[in-house]
């Protein structure tokens, strides 16, 4: 869609001309309101970047808010990459676009050059100075894993040193590692890095909006350039970002947040679902807009994915035709699973479809290695989604030793390169915030999904949404699986469905049943059936 040239400045009404055709009324609202706080709850398939795109650029369109002013934060370099494209195909530029980090990077920097002081060195991957921290502890690497996890949920949460084990505890945080111990390698990594004058990604959040709040003045300056905030992805915020976020703001907002709780996926590394859900209290006038019609999954789909997630919640609109039932398989190992998947793959690339319009997606990376033996051996092409690094993708290129140099940070970054075409292969997490037409959901059984550590009610919860993110990443076609033994050689280990797959086979029957032909089969044949599918998670 193009904004075309007027010789009158536009008006909100006639960019709203030029909007595409099949808007719901609540995206168009979400689009052309004005308002100073706005709060958008958007579900998987709601075109929630394309509303947050068209509003932008109905504001730099109409003059209600300048490009150059406009700072939206992403949940991904590859996120601002995307927006910044649809923007240029709007016509519109100079928007700023990237993670929260970068933006803290930047004000940092400008802080730095106003105020004469030393430029700071940022460790892009705080790993090789753990590594000098528990070589003096003679640590393991497995001590080595879990106090990167730790300190990351710690910092996210705002949390030092001397506060971790208290605050481990009442978040019932599973760790391998005494509690004690993690907080004594904390507070050694923390004095290690103080003495090397170095920050961590965790630390720019932090540092940046201390700048602001200890100095009015400079805090003014950046208020002014980035008078008009958008964040993308709320429900993944932490509170070092959101921190950041509100010194940002201030007291005269001009915010708009898009999220989804039921895509909260990321607690167990210090997001806080939390603050989605305070934002109207934090803001007195924040307007809350629901984008709930999927637009990306077939009727079919939609339906099984929020069974999955709460068989007692509405189930979302799909704007889709109908498309195939999903199916649900049954497998007597992971072996079996992964050559299945695999021949599946090879039915399902017909004329037309290319090998990266398949995913398969698994709850942990050793879950994808068998899948990828096994489409070798019907020479399938494949590839490993690359995901994201984390903040320190959006850094740049760092020195040998990991760390980057703040002054050398700047711009957007290339575009992603052309894609493989290979069946992708990515887990659940790496999957959020992508599709695929046709998606393998495997290994849905217990200890697996939910994950093992998912031991409190909070943490399986997360586990259950995540679920519905795998499964909602497909749009026309969805193939989830279990397996009943690991099938390793000399210890197999016999295995339970997920507790949720009960859920998704009474969604199944009912579409099949709604679907079928009229048959014999009475009501209460149809209900004695899905009470049996929903009763075997109790055995």
């Amino acid at each position: 869609m193009g904004i075309p040239a007027a010789a009158t400045p536009p008006t909100a009404s006639s960019f709203e001309d030029t909007l595409p055709p099949g808007l719901t009324p609540a995206q168009r609202e979400a689009i052309m309101i004005e308002h100073p706080v706005l709060c958008v709850l958007a579900g998987a398939g709601a075109g929630k970047t394309g509303v947050l795109t068209l509003r932008v650029a109905r504001r730099s369109v109409d003059g209600s808010a300048s490009a150059e002013h406009t700072l939206v934060c992403t949940f991904s370099r590859k996120a601002a990459d995307e927006l910044r494209v649809r923007l240029f195909r709007l016509g519109v530029v100079g928007v700023t676009a990237g993670t929260i980090h970068r933006a803290a990077l930047r004000i940092l920097r400008d802080w730095r050059d106003s105020s004469g002081g030393p430029v700071p060195t940022v460790i892009g991957d705080r790993r090789r100075l753990l590594e000098t921290v528990l070589a003096d502890h003679k640590a393991s690497r497995a001590t080595s894993l879990q106090l990167e996890a730790e300190i990351g949920w710690a910092k996210a949460r705002m949390i030092g040193p001397s506060e971790y084990e208290a605050a481990a505890c009442r978040a019932n945080r599973v760790v391998r590692v005494p509690m004690p111990l993690i907080a004594e390698l904390f507070a050694a990594y923390e004095d290690t890095r103080r003495r090397r004058g170095v920050l961590d990604l965790d630390d720019l959040l932090l540092e940046s909006a201390v700048v602001l709040d200890e100095n009015p003045a400079f805090a003014e300056g950046v208020r002014w350039r980035f008078r008009h905030l958008y964040v993308d992805e709320m429900q993944d915020v932490n509170a070092a970002q959101f921190r950041l976020l509100r010194a940002l703001v201030a007291d005269e907002p001009d915010l708009f947040v898009v999220g989804d709780p039921n895509q909260s996926v990321y607690g167990w590394n210090g997001a806080d679902p939390g603050l989605l859900a305070e934002l109207p209290e934090l803001f007195s006038d924040t307007r809350v807009i629901r984008l709930d019609d999927n637009h990306r999954c077939t009727p079919a789909i939609v339906r099984l994915a929020a069974a999955a997630l709460d068989a007692s919640s509405p189930t979302p609109a799909s704007s889709r035709g109908e498309g195939p039932i999903p199916v649900v398989a049954e497998h007597g190992s992971d072996g079996d699973e992964a050559q299945w998947v695999a021949r599946q793959a090879w039915l399902a690339h017909r004329p037309g479809r290319r090998w990266s319009h398949l995913a398969v997606l698994a709850r942990t990376n050793a879950q994808l290695r068998a899948v990828a033996e096994a489409l070798d051996g019907q020479r399938i092409p494949y590839t490993f989604a690359s995901g994201e690094l984390g903040p320190a993708s959006d850094l740049g290129p760092s020195a040998d030793d990991g760390t980057v140099n703040i002054v050398a940070v700047d711009g957007a970054g290339p575009f992603a390169d052309e894609p493989i075409d290979g069946v992708v292969l990515s887990t659940f997490h790496r999957a959020k915030g992508l599709q695929w037409p046709c998606v393998f959901v495997i290994g849905l059984s217990e200890g697996l999904v939910p994950i093992g550590s998912a031991r409190v009610e909070a943490a399986l919860e997360e586990e259950r949404r995540l679920l519905y993110v795998a499964m909602t990443r497909a749009e026309d076609e969805l193939w989830c699986s279990w397996a009943r033994d690991t099938g390793e050689s000399g210890g197999r280990r016999p295995r339970r469905r997920s507790r949720w797959l009960g859920a998704v086979e009474a969604a199944r029957a009912t579409l099949e049943h709604e679907q079928a032909p009229a048959g014999p089969e009475t009501v209460v044949e149809h209900l004695a059936k899905l009470r049996s599918l929903v009763s075997r998670d109790l055995r």
